[in-house]
């Protein structure tokens, strides 16, 4: 009787709770040099969006991540900026979140004008912030890639 009310409270703690939905195979890589990110669902593509990354100086670290806090509307305490369907993944308070002229600041940022980069976030238009916001559960692993290192992350961060 122990063993058995042992297993089925591990498996209610392990569980996402009541109503959220478990990150399972989900993923999104962030492609630094490229500005754009996929979302992944095993290995089917299930969405693609560009996206503005961290400029000189408040880069966006390449390694591996996973989304522990989300808010539908955020203001940024360091900016005052507002920051609709943010996605948390650093504890230095990077996240996935929209933001004002991303594709224009995407096409600019891999055309080399790095003055147009983010703060560190990972930028991407409202529409697809809400898109990717409502696809990707807590737990979500989020991969940032510099494409020049073959899709190996130097940083490692669960």
């Amino acid at each position: 009787m122990c063993a058995a009310f042992t297993l089925a409270l591990s498996a209610i703690l392990t569980s996402p709770a009541y109503g959220q939905e478990s990150a399972g195979d989900k993923e999104i890589r962030v492609y630094i040099d490229r500005q754009f990110l996929v979302a992944l669902e095993g290995a089917d593509e299930k969405y693609h969006f560009d996206v503005v990354t961290g400029k000189d100086g408040k880069e966006t670290t390449a390694g591996t991540y996973s989304i522990f806090r989300k808010h539908e509307k955020y203001v940024s305490k360091a900016y005052g900026a507002e920051m609709p369907y943010t996605m948390f993944f650093s504890e230095d308070g990077k996240a996935i979140h929209g933001t004002e002229m991303a594709p224009l600041r995407s096409y600019l940022k891999v055309l080399g004008a790095d003055e147009v980069g983010s703060m560190g976030c990972v930028g991407l238009t409202d529409d697809n912030a809400k898109v990717l916001f409502e696809w990707a559960p807590m737990g979500t692993r989020i991969v940032v890639i510099r494409d020049n290192e073959d899709e190996q992350p130097d940083a490692s961060i669960e």
